[in-house]
């Protein structure tokens, strides 16, 4: 969850309970009740609304430690993530070393077998050169 999202979630709240405050307001207002009945729903409202009111830092804290916690755990999954690629990368650089020696070795016995195979080649040529004088 990001900042924005607790941010959002707060303005939410807020404005649910400023409606509630508003309609209480306007259902009082339009139902017929005597003055006092009218101050005592007030006053239960007041109660109310301040009780509901104080729940919110409680509820925006208990929000806040729920997204700190998941943000510790996904940063632990990222360096576990980190940590397991770079060694893979390291196993990668481990292996293609290891084929370009096998290469390397091919090649030079390749050349090796050339050279051997051209004097070979060169020496039968000569011998019949001097068969044939």
């Amino acid at each position: 969850m990001s900042r924005d999202d607790s941010c959002d979630t707060g303005v939410a709240i807020l404005s649910f309970l400023t409606g509630t405050v508003v309609g209480a307001g306007i259902a009082l207002l339009i139902t017929p009740k005597t003055g006092e009945e009218t101050r005592e729903m007030l006053a239960d409202y007041g109660h109310e609304f301040k009780n509901k009111v104080s729940d919110i830092p409680d509820h925006l804290k208990e929000r806040s430690h729920d997204a700190a916690d998941r943000g510790h755990d996904m940063i632990g999954r990222g360096k576990d993530l980190i940590h397991r690629g770079t060694e893979m990368v390291n196993e990668g650089k481990e292996y293609l070393e290891e084929k370009k020696q096998t290469l390397n070795a091919a090649i030079d016995a390749g050349r090796q077998a050339m050279r051997d195979e051209k004097e070979r080649l060169e020496s039968k040529t000569g011998l019949e050169e001097e068969e044939q004088v």
